[in-house]
């Protein structure tokens, strides 16, 4: 059998068999049409021939990606103008998949990994999308005026490893750099300053409900939106329990890799709100949201819970339960339970063997979980912003919460954060000793539950931050593995391995993405793992976009965006920002830029190095100041520039 490499394309058209069974001689006429009069002539227009038609899809093969790209773009906007002029229970929605791969020739037949991952595109494009591999993306990504965005690596049935996929954007601009060519040569440590990111639910909610309408986003796989419980009495305690249960209903159901689940800072935007379940599921994208209620009496409580299909607003099950109050976190397991089997019976999407119920440790002790709620609200979602003193009430409280309850994790996974915080903002009185206590609490959090993502995660940050960057790794990879739809995990590991090299940039990038995704209505500090990923992605003017949308920037968002806009070749703003840089620090150079963030030599180092000049600013520090600073890095760059000032 012959090989030869090809573009393949792959379409099919969305719904069909229920299309059929409304109108089968119907459906078949206009199908047949739209075959003959949209999609043979566009593929022959192309260069492209239909090798096999499979019912409502077929497979075409193209000698040029850029045509099979280009013929992709046409049938969706070709068949987005029939449908335009029929009724709308009439029209027919295509998706598209696109791969450049070797394929084995066999007559007029096509098989091989090439065929079969455009068919796996196809298959996970949303309706009226195209979706293509990263193969085609790098070679055709200079040569339309259309966006590719990037989807992140997918596992697809089948195919062994997982399939870069990007999205085409018809009415985006193009990105200024898919892929590096060169391999990036040294590591850096996520800078110790940059604490804010630990800021789990801290920061303002931004308004990007429109964005996440319009792109599309929805999930094909089961999805769930956990609505805030409602405290059906007056006490303020009771508020904070079950808003305590609410999030820990989402963290067990994040453990799955398969169910997404919307973040809590998303679901908190209808706290207190008369809402339909049917809006909701259409504004975030999901087929299912729980809803429920806390009712305490005395030492008894009322917990109910109802589980509704999004689409239709009919109830999947409800449950109540009537409770000793110390014996609401085995409520809350069976909570989950229950989602999880209703979900694999009705979607189809889990079996019961796969779902991974919650195995990390409830609280012992109901005061004691009172007052980790405390110190998680007074320390890190406090209304005016974190401060030092919110920061020394929390640890106060999570050290009571300690006391009255030895084993749980949680409690020290707040220490870990609170130490963090001290340390990132400037507030710690010995910074080196915060650093220490960071990491021993978040040491004992994993000893204590080595099932909790969150321990995982802060115990990574910590070891990064400790310089222990191999092992940091380790817990970062047992985080994401513990909680794959934990959008805060995904988040918070991305900002630490950003700019670690070429692989974990990539990745860093891919988690912020799918961190979105899974909380559209994602906190500030999100906008840092962005704006810092795309960054050293080189892809300046995603990054420009999010460090715009940052709120109260420092001089480290001045810094970015003044090197950002000389890299797109702005120099009169990239000079007004830069003035501004130097008002707020006037010894500022990238060396030292570099130094504050623990960079070390290597690739990245050099994107600072570059970006200051570009931005009119210095690259290097002077004599004096390397006198000053003798911890100071010598980036390769600025040791260069050094040599050939004492030449001149």
């Amino acid at each position: 059998m012959d090989r030869k490499l090809a573009a393949i394309l792959a379409a099919d058209v969305v719904g069909y068999s229920a299309l059929m069974e409304q109108d089968e001689q119907g459906t078949f006429e206009r199908l047949k049409a739209g075959r003959k009069e949209l999609f043979e002539p566009e593929i022959a227009r192309h260069h492209g021939h239909i090798f096999k038609l499979m019912g409502d899809g077929l497979l075409a093969e193209f000698s040029s990606v850029v045509d099979a790209v280009e013929c992709a773009v046409a049938l969706q906007r070709g068949l987005a103008e029939r449908n335009a002029a029929v009724p709308e229970d009439q029209r027919f929605a295509v998706r598209i998949g696109v791969n450049l791969g070797e394929v084995i020739v066999d007559g007029e037949d096509r098989f091989g990994e090439g065929v079969n991952i455009a068919a796996r595109l196809e298959q996970i494009a949303e309706p009226g999308g195209i979706y293509v591999s990263g193969k085609v993306a790098k070679e055709v990504e200079k040569k339309f005026a259309f966006a590719f965005e990037a989807m992140g690596e997918q596992r697809v049935k089948n195919i062994v490893e997982p399939v870069a996929v990007y999205r085409v954007n018809l009415h985006g601009q193009p990105r200024r750099r898919l892929l590096k060519a060169r391999r990036l040569r040294n590591r850096w440590l996520m800078p110790a300053g940059l604490a804010v990111f630990v800021a789990v639910t801290a920061g303002a909610v931004l308004g990007i409900q429109g964005w996440w309408k319009s792109s599309g986003a929805a999930f094909d796989e089961a999805s769930i939106a956990v609505l805030p419980f409602d405290n059906l009495g007056g006490d303020p305690k009771w508020e904070r329990i079950a808003d305590g249960i609410t999030e820990d209903i989402i963290t067990d159901l994040s453990q799955s890799d398969h169910v997404l689940v919307i973040s809590r800072h998303s679901t908190n935007a209808y706290k207190g709100k008369s809402v339909d379940v049917r809006q909701v599921g259409a504004d975030l994208g999901v087929g299912y949201v729980l809803e429920g209620s806390v009712q305490a009496s005395g030492d008894r409580v009322r917990i109910t819970a109802q589980l509704v299909d999004a689409a239709t607003g009919e109830d999947l099950w409800s449950e109540r339960y009537d409770r000793a109050d110390e014996d609401i976190f085995a409520v809350q397991s069976d909570v989950t339970a229950k989602i999880a089997n209703t979900l694999g019976s009705v979607g189809g999407v889990i079996r019961k063997a796969q779902f991974k119920l919650v195995q990390h440790k409830p609280p012992n002790s109901l005061t004691a979980y009172d007052n980790y709620l405390m110190a998680d609200e007074v320390a890190f979602r406090p209304v005016g912003g974190i401060t030092k003193d919110g920061l020394i009430e929390g640890e106060k409280l999570f050290h009571k919460a300690i006391e009255l309850d030895p084993h749980m994790a949680r409690a020290y996974v707040g220490l870990a954060l609170v130490y963090s915080y001290m340390y990132g903002y400037g507030f710690a009185d010995a910074p080196q000793q915060a650093l220490s206590k960071q990491l021993e609490a978040a040491r004992k959090a994993v000893e204590l539950d080595p099932n909790n993502n969150k321990a995982h995660g802060v115990l990574g940050q910590a070891l990064a931050w400790n310089g222990e960057w191999a092992q940091a790794l380790v817990e970062f990879d047992k985080a994401e593995a513990l909680a794959p739809n934990d959008a805060d995990t995904l988040a918070v590991i991305a900002m630490n391995i950003n700019a670690a090299g070429e692989e974990e940039n990539a990745r860093a990038v891919r988690l912020m993405e799918r961190a979105v995704l899974l909380n559209p209505h994602y906190p500030n500090w999100y906008n840092i793992g962005l704006y810092w990923s795309y960054f050293f992605d080189e892809q300046f003017d995603k990054s420009l976009e999010y460090i715009k949308r940052y709120q109260n920037p420092s001089i480290n968002e001045l810094s970015f965006t003044a090197m950002l806009y000389g890299y797109l070749n702005q120099p009169d703003e990239a000079k007004k920002v830069a003035e501004e840089v130097l008002k707020q620090d006037p010894g500022w150079t990238g060396e030292k830029f570099l130094t504050k963030w623990g960079v070390a030599n290597g690739h990245y180092s050099e994107l600072i190095a570059e970006g200051a000049r570009k931005a009119g600013l210095r690259a290097c520090a002077t004599a004096a100041e390397l006198k000053d600073n003798p911890n100071m890095i010598h980036v390769k760059s600025c040791d260069e520039e050094r040599a050939k000032a004492a030449a001149g």
